[in-house]
């Protein structure tokens, strides 16, 4: 769900500290005063200011584009280069060619290798398949479920507010949403034999306030589709949204709530959810898998990076990022049969499912791979769930034709699950 999307280029970097300084308060402040002095055209002062920026949060490669800009413009163009190198390593695409910020470096023989490593970036990356396309009406896909024993796929619609189930190339609705809420993140739980939700009330909520606010976990009978258990969202918040969730091994259920940074949980037998860890953590807490002792969540953070909760503990940690890698940006997170994990990245462009791994306490990023980008089949992308050793995706959600309205403000495509093959 995309909410809390990061603003124009502010989305990925890489600070140059042996140990970074992770404070997106202080990145914002810096990145402020640096665009408040090249609005100025202070082109000394916004260098300065954007420099500090990066220090501040580790996966910001906007900060790096915009310190390259402040630069090229004050005449500085090592600096200006060098934070363009810096920039290039994430691998996201912006036409340097068109930016009159470095009109000046156009005839540099090392500014048009930058422009062709950025270039690169947007190449299609995709083993894929499409496994359902749906029409090309309002629908918004966004959480998606796969039972293994049926065959059938769950998908969420936003729009619609409705969950419905695909079989055999056959699309049919299995439950509807009730008091204006949207379905979100959908697991299954087979053991009970239930479809569980996170869902609210969203401003794309045909029929709904036209706002965000409620929020509510639900459980549906997996055969029937019926409204089995409802779990309300605490309401010392005056308006909440429920973006995601995920199950322990126990059976204990963890919705993210993407407008206060919470992390709720409902263990068996409980009749209400609670809180975990201190109120409002996180910055927008999407995704989520629980380590397999149950100790600790894992915790893609929109506008963090990925996180670690101690679930005793409430204590929070940043997961260690080498250069040239982000995880901001992150919706969907899933852990894979051999220890991966896949996520979908919503938040930069081109949109990308990336494969990685962590270190075994999950403190440090091992590896990491974009598995899909840039391809019809995997350009505006949501939620996605495990299916074997590959993920399905929610590669077309619509998301990208809609502002804070129940209609579309720009042309609607199909919708479209996809499979993505891991390496």
């Amino acid at each position: 769900m995309r909410f809390f999307l990061v603003v124009g280029l502010c989305l990925i970097a890489s600070a140059s500290l042996a140990d970074p300084v992770y404070d997106t308060q202080e990145f914002s402040a810096y990145e402020n005063d640096g665009t408040a002095a090249m609005q100025a055209k202070d082109y000394a002062r916004a260098q300065e200011a954007f420099a500090s920026a990066v220090l501040y949060n580790p996966q910001q490669a906007g900060g790096f584009y915009n310190l390259a800009a402040a630069a090229a413009r004050h005449g500085d163009n090592a600096k200006a280069l060098a934070a363009l190198e810096r920039f290039a390593d994430f691998g996201f695409y912006v036409d340097l060619g068109s930016a009159p910020d470095f009109a000046n470096l156009r005839g540099n023989a090392q500014f048009q290798a930058i422009r062709r490593k950025i270039e690169a970036g947007a190449t299609p990356v995709c083993t894929c398949t499409r496994v359902y396309e749906g029409a090309a009406d309002s629908f918004i896909a966004e959480g998606i479920a796969n039972d293994l024993r049926t065959g059938r796929l769950f998908v969420a619609s936003v729009t619609r507010r409705k969950i419905v189930a695909i079989q055999n190339g056959k699309m049919h609705d299995f439950a509807i949403v009730p008091d204006g809420m949207s379905p979100l993140g959908i697991r299954i739980n087979a053991a009970h034999d239930l479809l569980w939700v996170a869902a609210s009330t969203l401003p794309q909520s045909s029929g709904g306030d036209g706002d965000m606010g409620a929020a509510a976990l639900l459980a549906f009978d997996i055969t029937s589709g019926a409204l089995r258990e409802r779990y309300n969202a605490p309401v010392y918040a005056a308006k909440r949204s429920f973006s995601d969730m995920t199950f322990a091994q126990d059976g204990t259920a963890y919705v993210s709530d993407a407008i206060e940074g919470s992390i709720f949980r409902l263990k068996p037998g409980d009749d209400a959810l609670e809180v975990v860890g201190s109120r409002a953590r996180f910055s927008s807490p999407q995704g989520m898998v629980v380590s397999a002792d149950g100790r600790r969540l894992l915790v893609a953070d929109y506008t963090a990076g990925l996180q670690v909760l101690d679930i005793a503990s409430g204590e929070l940690a940043n997961v260690a990022v080498p250069p040239g890698v982000t995880t901001l940006g992150m919706d969907g997170l899933v852990q894979m049969p051999n220890g991966s994990f896949a996520a979908t990245q919503n938040g930069i462009r081109p949109n990308r499912v990336v494969n990685f791994r962590l270190s075994r306490d999950w403190m440090r990023l091992e590896s990491f791979r974009a598995v899909a980008r840039a391809t019809p089949d995997v350009s505006d992308v949501s939620l996605l769930t495990p299916d074997g050793n590959d993920v399905l995706v929610v590669g077309v959600s619509q998301w990208n034709s809609f502002g804070d309205d129940p209609a579309p403000t720009r042309p609607l495509k199909p919708w479209r699950i996809t499979r993505v093959t891991l390496p």
